[in-house]
């Protein structure tokens, strides 16, 4: 079994000595069937380049990993689960990724939006205020997002359209109400009132990442709960694995045990995948 699997992964990943591969529109397909081509566009979304040979490789390991699991316990149902896994795990993989870099950005906006505000009115400029905050910043995150500003600016963009895609690159609502009120501040003057709304955006961000943090200590107690739960639930076959009918192990030697042992591989997926999906702030909607 373990032969063919890696029969199976050279035959992908085999390059031909003439730079051509003659099984290339095979491996196209088969990577169009796994989706690779939408788990490439998030990859890059969040600054990971990712190859379709890459995503394949990260899958086969996946698929081996389960091959030598169903090997040591002699359960070939195993490998549906490793077969499942491997297409589930660069998607989650991605997501955690991409869930963490968000809420890095979130975290390390405040400070640099307060240094922003409280250049405003020395400067009299958006962007020339921006530039200094960027100089002043020394997170790497935030100042590229104002680089990419300035950037936009020097080729011509309008301060309104700028502005509006470095909203986009956040993505947060409040920091939405920051830019209008920024923008509104740019075409109608850097009043007293202007700077306080613009003060006050910014102390509603503050308030949610405060909220952010408290429910993110709650899913953490009850993600604990839910995998103790989990791996509890595990202790059923390995406790009844040593009582043995016939002097023979039900889970390892009977055909309905070894079945019911992928059950329990896919179950403990599906749960898994849903306490994540439910438990797991989800940052797109704040």
């Amino acid at each position: 079994m373990f032969s063919i699997g890696f029969l199976f992964a050279c035959f992908i990943f085999k390059k031909q000595k003439n730079g051509t591969n003659k099984h290339s529109d095979s491996i196209l397909k088969f990577a169009y069937s796994l989706h690779l081509e939408k788990y490439q566009v998030n990859a890059e979304s969040i600054g990971w380049n990712f190859s379709k040979g890459e995503l394949l490789i990260l899958i086969c390991i996946s698929i081996i990993i389960a091959m030598l699991l169903s090997i040591a316990i002699s359960n070939p149902f195993i490998l549906i689960a490793g077969i499942v896994l491997g297409i589930y795990l660069p998607a989650f993989i991605i997501e955690k990724k991409r869930n963490s870099n968000r809420m890095f950005l979130i975290s390390k906006l405040t400070n640099p939006l307060r240094i922003l505000i409280s250049r405003i009115p020395d400067q009299q400029n958006i962007t020339r205020a921006i530039e200094v905050t960027r100089d002043e910043t020394t997170n790497e995150r935030i100042k590229q997002l104002f680089s990419n500003y300035i950037l936009n600016i020097a080729v011509g963009e309008s301060v309104r359209d700028a502005l509006l895609e470095m909203r986009n690159k956040v993505k947060l609502r409040k920091f939405d109400i920051f830019i209008e009120y920024l923008i509104q501040a740019h075409y109608e003057g850097f009043t007293p009132d202007a700077m306080k709304a613009l003060d006050k955006a910014v102390e509603a961000i503050e308030f949610d990442l405060r909220a952010i943090e408290k429910v993110k200590e709650q899913s953490k107690i009850k993600k604990k709960k839910l995998y103790t739960s989990l791996g509890t639930a595990w202790l059923f076959p390995l406790i009844l694995s040593f009582v043995n009918t016939g002097h023979t192990n039900v889970y390892l030697h009977s055909i309905a045990g070894k079945i019911l042992i992928m059950m329990y591989c896919l179950g403990s997926l599906y749960v898994f995948r849903k306490g994540e999906e439910y438990l797991s702030l989800n940052l797109d909607e704040i």
